[in-house]
């Protein structure tokens, strides 16, 4: 397959997100399996993703399911009609500093709704996927799960299998997390799916 092909770009009801095209199954699959509570998502970006998982979680009887997305860009027209649907809300609120150091500076912002009751998905999918895991890893309750998007697990993987073919882009590795996962028993869930998808899903035991 051509580079130029793989734009990491598909569209979900006419909204754009940047999901690998087979991610709907998946992620509803998932999504009924784990019936979460809440979802934290970390990057609202144009908003087709965050659409979806309102969508999707209402179709499957998830309904009262709470969506909390952050996102530091100022609001599109899919934003605010997100906004508009019941038990999901869009902040435009920095959680993490601006600087190299991308630090979660107002972690009050979202401790209160990870430690809600019920079963909490954590969705990193901003500026710095690495920091944000590692950073909101150390948050989560036993029985809770967190993820991130652009995932290769190994660089060579990227290379051989996943460059020109799957897709063109890893912001985060087994390498990058390792510590956090041994410190924090956090473990795989669904790594063949996800793995195909680009995303590394952990839950904490």
């Amino acid at each position: 397959m051509e580079n130029k092909k793989i734009t990491g770009f598909t569209l979900y009801k006419s909204c754009t997100l940047q999901q690998h095209n087979n991610y709907s199954n998946i992620f509803t699959d998932f999504l009924k399996e784990i019936k979460p509570s809440s979802i934290l998502e970390i990057g609202t970006g144009a908003g087709g993703f965050t659409l979806f998982l309102r969508n999707t979680l209402n179709e499957i009887g998830l309904e009262n399911c709470k969506i909390q997305s952050f996102d530091i860009n100022p609001m599109n027209h899919i934003h605010i009609e997100i906004n508009n649907m019941e038990n999901i809300e869009i902040l435009k609120d920095n959680i993490f500093s601006s600087d190299n150091n991308y630090t979660l500076i107002n972690p009050h912002l979202i401790e209160g709704f990870i430690k809600n009751q019920g079963t909490t998905l954590v969705l990193c999918d901003g500026g710095n996927k690495v920091k944000e895991f590692n950073q909101i890893a150390k948050l989560i309750k036993p029985g809770d799960y967190i993820m991130a998007h652009d995932y290769v697990d190994n660089i060579e993987n990227f290379t051989d299998n996943y460059l020109d073919k799957i897709w063109n882009w890893v912001e985060i590795s087994d390498a990058d997390i390792k510590d956090v996962c041994e410190k924090e028993n956090l473990v795989s869930v669904n790594k063949n799916a996800f793995d195909s998808i680009v995303w590394v899903c952990k839950q904490k035991i």
